[in-house]
Order: C-alpha cells, then sequence, then structure tokens
C-alpha cells in the first residue's frame, strides 16, 4: 500500500485545477499527508491525534477540486460522469435486467 502523501502529490500531478498560485495550499496538504504517514510509526493517543489531521488533508483536498463532490459543486463533473467503478458496474447490471426482465 502507498502512502498518502505520494497520493497526494499524484493528485497534485494529474490536477488541472492546481496553479503555482496555490503553492502554500499544495504544501499545506503535503505536510498534513507526511504527519499522517507518520502515524504508521506511532502507538496509542499519538497515533490516534494524527488522524485527526484527516479533516484538515481532505479540506485542502476540497480546495483543490481534488474530491467528487467538491468538482461536481464547481460544475466539472456532470452527475453521469460520477461514481467510480462501483456505478460504472451498477449501470452495466441494470441495462442487463432491463433486457432480460
Amino acid at each position: 500500500m502507498g502512502s498518502l502523501r505520494d497520493a497526494f502529490d499524484s493528485v497534485v500531478i494529474v490536477s488541472d485545477q492546481v496553479k503555482p498560485v496555490d503553492a502554500a495550499l499544495v504544501e499545506s496538504g503535503r505536510k498534513l499527508a507526511d504527519r499522517i504517514d507518520a502515524a504508521d510509526d506511532l502507538d496509542g493517543e499519538a497515533a490516534t491525534k494524527a488522524m485527526y489531521l484527516v479533516p484538515h488533508l481532505l479540506n485542502v483536498l476540497k480546495e483543490m477540486l481534488a474530491t467528487p463532490a467538491a468538482r461536481k459543486a464547481a460544475g466539472l463533473e456532470s452527475k453521469e460522469s460520477t461514481g467510480g467503478k462501483l456505478a460504472s458496474l451498477r449501470s452495466i447490471e441494470g441495462g442487463r435486467k432491463a433486457r432480460s426482465g
């Protein structure tokens, strides 16, 4: 399993929404991801405290329009384009049932 930092950096690389002016936002996200990743080496209360950083990282991702809900709210995704693989599989299955029904 990869690190949260690697996943965050991947978002920054592939996003066409992140601009150079967002450097402080990106660096904030990197710091948060690093701290959360470091929790793997912590025990008990220290690990729990690191998990409280997850909502803050999610807020950074929302600001970067890197969540499905944020993209939809910004008008960057239509309802049909959201849902991922599970929605796609459900759509295929629904079509099969309609044809056989």
